[in-house]
């Protein structure tokens, strides 16, 4: 496709008069991108807006550079962020200390003070007063959650320390 530089008007290669102004071609108009209406240079194979090839110059990838003219595919790479590692001084907590804690003093949180729980610690404290004790079967059961390894994690997201 060509541009008339009189009018704007697209028209085909081939043809040597504008159809729209009748303005004659004399080699003055410009080549147009298909795609993008973007005018390009006569000894441009290729779009400089959005590379898409100018008359056939190059073979089309079925459409894939009109399709995915935002997005970058950089050969299928699947990157991922490297595992978060503890802080240097961290001492990872011990699952062992956790469990008894847990089992004996559960029913004040204790445990989940031990494991960076502070919310959830202060909630089993005021469970236990309102329920005169009957809430403390919480805090055991957890214990032996611990202990049984179903509870991994502290509060921080890092792994809990066998001791046994």
């Amino acid at each position: 496709m060509k541009k008339c530089k009189n009018c704007g008007q697209e028209f085909e290669d081939g043809a040597n008069v504008c159809p729209v102004c009748g303005a004659a071609d004399n080699g003055q108009s410009a080549k147009v991108c298909p795609n993008c209406k973007t005018e390009v240079s006569d000894n441009s194979n290729f779009c400089t807006n959005c590379g898409t090839p100018i008359n056939g110059s190059a073979q089309s990838n079925n459409g894939d550079a009109q399709n995915n003219a935002g997005q970058n595919n950089f050969g299928g790479q699947n990157y991922r962020q490297p595992p978060y590692q503890p802080p240097m001084n961290y001492v990872p907590k011990s699952r062992l200390l956790a469990g008894l804690l847990g089992i004996f003093l559960g029913g004040i949180g204790v445990h989940n003070f031990y494991l960076g729980f502070t919310t959830r610690a202060v909630v089993q404290i005021v469970v236990t007063l309102i329920t005169c004790g009957v809430g403390s079967i919480w805090g055991f059961i957890e214990g032996i959650l611990i202990i049984c390894h179903q509870i991994n994690l502290d509060a921080y997201n890092f792994p809990l320390k066998d001791d046994c």
